[in-house]
């Protein structure tokens, strides 16, 4: 189980493909790694074009066939979750800059612009922490 595996073929886009098919793929894999983490929406099916549900079925198959032996896997789903996590910090950083800003100096736009984003920021910070992209506490 080397270059075989689908987990290192599709490397690129499990860990660097930041479109909708992508992160679709990118939470399969995740669930794979560790179904308590991340759970694999079915849904997600319907909008993969023949190429991305090709990748799919590939991976599909070959976690039915190896489960979790298989190295590439393991590395992967360490990436995946290590970037999600790395993208709930940065959302609470996000949070926090913005929160240190007064709503009526809002450089990116008017006072209501600033707090459209501080709604959206901290429904992000809702969504990441229910994922356990961030800890519950924080």
């Amino acid at each position: 189980m080397t270059s075989a595996s689908p987990f290192y073929k599709y490397r690129d886009i499990l860990l660097n493909g930041s479109y909708s098919a992508a992160g679709a793929l990118q939470d399969f894999a995740l669930s794979c790694y560790n179904g308590n983490m991340a759970q694999f929406r079915g849904d997600a099916l319907a909008n993969f074009d023949k190429q991305h549900f090709a990748i799919f079925v590939e991976l599909a198959t070959y976690y039915h066939q190896y489960r979790e032996d298989d190295q590439h896997l393991l590395d992967v789903g360490a990436a995946i979750w290590d970037s999600r996590r790395e993208r709930g910090r940065d959302i609470l950083e996000r949070l926090a800059t913005h929160k240190s800003i007064k709503p009526h100096e809002y450089p990116d736009g008017t006072e209501h612009d600033y707090y459209d984003q501080l709604r959206w920021l901290e429904r992000q910070v809702e969504i990441m922490k229910a994922k356990s992209w961030i800890d519950a506490d924080a």
